[in-house]
């Protein structure tokens, strides 16, 4: 017998939470001990409808079985859970845009990785990759501490600092200027340095924002020479490109954010056609991050299916009274802009390229949102702009292990991939909504109750007090 104890566990009874016992490195082996899930449907991410779960068969942390007899199961020594007929099982979901820095006291973004990380898990987020990072020593403390067993959280895929003069932040707007993390005069040997440090820290993938045309060459060069992948915010904040899309690609970029043209339709969109061409024949994944830029008009439009949670409520009774003292953020885009992202969106995917959609939330934390819940406003954003949901799980899943060059391990139910999974009430593939109605988490066959992991955050987010502001302020740091 394994060192679970041996029951059944019917989805009317107690959740429970099953806690690593030991070392949960991110790839390694996990502790041994089998699992058995019988009954509801399944969305295994291959195919795009959802089949009978006769049942699914965990060992090691791993799949070894799908579509297995449940009598063959019946009498073996393992941690069995019986679903209700109305369940869903899902792949654990991947955030590729998934920030984890907030801005709370007005100087600046600093990341906060273990609530964050669990507000993430407890929505089915297994899986996350962050975008850029301005304090990435923080996230890599907090990957450690997961991969050590010493703490709970989403496997966190390190993106590094930002490659581009955003490293100084918004004191930043174009790539012409200067910023002491990323100087005017860097070198190509320095680039090439930089790109190398991270890759040994772990990063899979670097993000780049504003760099000019010649330092994003270099930097795809070398993030390609480590294995990297690499994924670029193209605009400035001037509204042009500091690297222009069609270069970008044809320099090699494997994803890019945001945006497929300048416009709001009229010229500066006339290029459109000509991009989403493009972006098929290299095969350059896509991250719309629809719920972001269209965010307060679709809160305002659809309130009770985009704000199902009292969010505040994760954050510190002082930071709560600040972000209320804050009020609401302008708008990202107008109407005509955004009508604009959600056409390019749409005309990609019905060019053929649904296998390029990936998900990511951008939602660094300016209001009492957080990324955590903002994943499934950003799928019920794509569903709203037309995208069907099988095709919308997908990007959540496969497309995104695909992007990260991770799907030979996630994105999927398919035997020998590792065990991360969720089940939901209901049908997502007929309401998306389905999907944030989580019964368990599942991360390399441990389970998780989504409930406990929500309350074990609650209060935690942000400052105490004004005392207690330096971990949530701004230090820029210089290359040299």
């Amino acid at each position: 017998m394994n060192r679970f104890s041996r029951f059944a566990l019917h989805a009317g009874s107690l959740l429970f939470f099953l806690a690593p016992p030991v070392a949960e490195a991110q790839w390694s082996k996990p502790e041994q001990g089998d699992l058995f899930i019988h009954g509801g449907w399944l969305f295994d991410s291959v195919s795009d409808g959802r089949r009978r779960n006769s049942g699914i068969s965990i060992r090691n942390g791993k799949i070894v079985e799908v579509d297995a007899d449940a009598r063959q199961h019946r009498q073996t020594a393992v941690t069995k859970i019986e679903l209700e007929d109305s369940d869903t099982i899902l792949p654990g979901m991947l955030d590729l845009h998934a920030h984890y820095n907030l801005d709370l006291v007005d100087k600046g973004r600093v990341e906060e990785v273990a609530y964050n990380g669990l507000l993430f898990l407890a929505n089915g987020v297994t899986s996350t990759w962050s975008a850029g990072e301005f304090y990435p020593e923080r996230v890599i403390a907090q990957r450690d501490l997961i991969d050590a067993g010493r703490a709970i959280g989403p496997r966190l895929f390190v993106s590094g600092p930002y490659f581009g003069a955003f490293r100084c932040e918004y004191s930043i707007k174009t790539a012409a200027d200067d910023c002491i993390g990323w100087p005017n005069d860097i070198t190509e040997e320095e680039i090439r340095r930089e790109v190398d440090k991270w890759a040994e820290r772990g990063v899979i993938s670097i993000k780049i924002k504003q760099a000019t045309p010649g330092e994003v060459k270099i930097l795809i060069e070398q993030a390609h020479e480590n294995g990297m992948t690499t994924v670029g915010h193209l605009a400035n904040y001037d509204v042009e490109y500091d690297v222009d899309l069609r270069d970008a690609i044809l320099m090699g970029m494997d994803r890019v954010e945001h945006q497929l043209t300048l416009g709001s339709g009229g010229p500066r969109s006339a290029e459109m056609q000509q991009m989403v061409e493009l972006m098929l024949a290299h095969q350059v994944y896509y991250d719309a991050n629809l719920q972001m830029y269209g965010g307060i008009d679709l809160r305002q439009k659809h309130a009770s299916e985009m704000i199902w949670a009292d969010e505040a409520k994760y954050f510190t009774p002082y930071a709560q009274s600040l972000l209320e003292k804050r009020g609401p953020p302008s708008p990202e885009s107008d109407e005509a802009e955004y009508a604009q992202r959600v056409l390019e969106l749409k005309t990609l995917f019905e060019a053929g390229g649904g296998h390029l959609l990936v998900v990511g939330t951008d939602e660094p934390v300016y209001t009492d949102l957080l990324p955590g819940f903002a994943y499934h406003r950003e799928l019920l954003a794509l569903t709203y702009a037309g995208i069907p949901p099988a095709a919308v799980l997908k990007a959540a899943t496969i497309n995104g292990a695909r992007a990260l060059g991770v799907a030979e391990k996630l994105g999927s139910v398919e035997v020998g991939k590792l065990a991360d999974l969720l089940v939901v009430k209901g049908n997502p593939l007929a309401d998306i909504k389905s999907a944030r109605s989580i019964r368990y988490v599942i991360k390399a066959g441990y389970v998780h109750d989504p409930e406990a992991l929500l309350r074990s955050a609650q209060g935690k987010i942000g400052p105490a007090g004004p005392d207690d502001h330096a971990n949530w302020e701004l230090q820029l740091k210089p290359l040299r």
